[in-house]
C-alpha cells in the first residue's frame, strides 16, 4: 500500500507542477505581487509550492513576455521585485484559463460516468 501511496504522491506532484503557471498568472490578474507574497497566496489556496519552483517559473515567464517586473522600495525594510501582467500574459491566462475549465469539466464527465 505504500508503493501505491508513493505513485499517487508523484501524480499529485505533477498534477502542481502542470498547473502552476495557470496558478500564478490568475494570482497576478489583478495586481501586481512580489515572488514571497506569490508563494504565501498559492500555499493558503492548498498548492504546496515553494520559492525553488516559484521564481524559476516567474523568470521563465520574463523571459516569454509573460509578466514584467519592477522594484519597489516601500520605504522600511527591503525593496520587493513586483512581477505584474503584461498584455501577452493576460491573453495567455484568459486563453490557459478556458483551457483549464475545458479539461476541468471533461474529467468531471468522466467521474460522474463511473458505476
Amino acid at each position: 500500500m505504500q508503493a501505491l501511496a508513493r505513485e499517487v504522491e508523484a501524480w499529485r506532484s505533477q498534477l502542481r507542477k502542470g498547473s502552476l503557471e495557470l496558478a500564478v498568472l490568475l494570482s497576478l490578474r489583478r495586481e501586481p505581487r512580489y515572488g514571497l507574497e506569490l508563494v504565501e497566496i498559492l500555499n493558503a489556496r492548498g498548492l504546496g509550492v515553494s520559492e525553488g519552483s516559484i521564481y524559476p517559473l516567474l523568470g521563465r515567464l520574463r523571459a516569454e513576455d509573460k509578466v514584467e517586473t519592477e522594484w519597489v522600495d516601500p520605504g522600511a525594510g527591503h525593496s520587493h521585485k513586483y512581477y505584474r501582467l503584461t498584455r501577452r500574459g493576460r491573453a495567455a491566462c484568459e486563453s490557459m484559463l478556458a483551457a483549464w475549465r475545458e479539461f476541468a469539466g471533461a474529467v468531471e464527465r468522466v467521474i460522474g460516468d463511473r458505476p
